[in-house]
């Protein structure tokens, strides 16, 4: 039965990290052609573009993880359905309303925001889906999902290196069109998926939610603040230096996932799956870490283009902050799987003491500083506070016995 575990953990990390990593590729493709058809300033634009989707679809991942851990037994009829595609579409409403005062807050065109947050509309649905098939260990599905949907992605860089007078309108048109192919596809599954999961309590639904907001807001505050606070330029090297260096916390994304969902099937053997989990990520973190450090020109220059060397010297400081998140990210789902919520308060707060760094930070090299600093401190307090209340309760379990 133990080894049938471990096959099943292995097969699954197997599966899903296979298709993170074609994902993951296919988005460098995309953003090593873009960065080199837009340079620093217009690739400032996109970065943005994308990240202010990613604020707007931030209750997606959530979404995902709620029903992760909760199952297909939370779907009840069609009012969740109505409830998911109304969000969507009030949310890009309000986008579309707001536009103009976005514009410039973030110095955009109020025109391509309103463009590129089309996909907003069934990114609910299609995350709720994608959570029905993780809880069901169908990650054959989810991970065709997501390599279906990057790949659109090569597809509209592709485009606009052909219509270059419009790039970024076809961009982000194609980037809508890649989230409507994939919810449809993603249907049938969902549909077939058997009913799993554990009652909808409203603690655990609310606790797993707050986790994936911060989760979410770790992933794409800095690119927001670098294009707010930092001229066009330095905003466009450092979301470039982001594209690249995020990439070792997004790695996180598949080792957590399983090791979730793995230790919801077998609640005894969760420090087994934390270790693996955290150890081959570490692995892999390391191993990229090294990469920026000797070959960091090399990496900039095919990825980003020559425009984008001022950032070399700050890839491998900006990489241990990154690895330091993805680490975050294992033990936030840590969190949700045994529904620890003090996590909350370590990394709720850390979340606050980073953006007030950034808000004071002018700088590049002062955004990479506050952001090591501030992840390496967050792990460090997270750490030893799980530490703690696991000797704690291992006391308390021990005294009951005797008693």
């Amino acid at each position: 039965m133990r080894r049938t575990k471990d096959r099943e953990f292995w097969r699954d990390n197997g599966i899903f990290g296979a298709a993170s990593l074609i994902a993951g590729l296919f988005n460098y493709l995309y953003h090593v052609v873009l960065a080199h058809v837009l340079g620093p300033r217009h690739y400032g634009d996109l970065t943005t573009f994308l990240n202010v989707t990613a604020f707007l679809v931030l209750p997606a991942p959530v979404v995902t993880l709620v029903y992760t851990r909760m199952g297909k037994k939370l779907r009840k009829g069609r009012r969740q359905a109505w409830y998911l595609w109304g969000g969507g579409i009030a949310i890009w409403l309000a986008l579309a309303v707001a536009s103009p005062f976005l514009g410039r807050l973030l110095h955009v065109s109020p025109f391509l925001l309103v463009v590129f947050t089309l996909e907003v509309v069934p990114s609910f649905a299609l995350a709720a889906n994608v959570g029905i098939l993780q809880r069901v260990r169908w990650y054959v599905w989810a991970g065709l999902l997501t390599v279906l949907n990057t790949g659109f992605r090569v597809i509209a860089a592709g485009i606009a290196v052909v219509f270059h007078r419009y790039p970024l309108f076809w961009v982000g048109l194609l980037e809508g069109v890649a989230a409507w192919v994939t919810w449809s596809v993603s249907r049938r599954p969902t549909e077939r998926a058997p009913a799993a999961g554990d009652p909808s309590r409203a603690e655990v639904i609310s606790g797993t939610a707050v986790v994936g907001v911060i989760n979410v807001l770790f992933s794409i505050v800095d690119g927001l603040l670098a294009k707010h606070s930092l001229g066009a330029i330095p905003a466009g090297r450092y979301n470039g230096l982001a594209t690249i260096g995020h990439t070792i916390q997004f790695i996180s994304g598949s080792f957590g996932t399983v090791m979730l969902t793995s230790i919801l099937a077998d609640p005894a053997r969760k420090w087994r799956f934390l270790g693996i989990s955290g150890l081959v990520y570490g692995g892999i973190a390391l191993t990229a870490e090294g990469v920026f450090l000797f070959y960091g020109r090399w990496v900039v220059t095919v990825i980003l283009g020559r425009h984008f060397l001022p950032i070399v010297g700050f890839l491998p400081q900006f990489g241990w902050g990154m690895m330091a998140l993805g680490l975050l990210n294992i033990l936030m789902l840590f969190s949700v799987a045994e529904n620890r919520w003090a996590v909350i308060g370590t990394t709720g707060l850390g979340l606050i003491w980073w953006v007030g760094r950034l808000l004071y930070s002018h700088s590049v090299a002062a955004f990479v500083a506050g952001t090591t600093g501030t992840m390496l401190w967050v792990l460090g307090v997270t750490v030893g506070l799980l530490a703690w209340l696991e000797w704690g309760s291992r006391v308390s379990w021990r005294r009951k016995l005797r008693s």
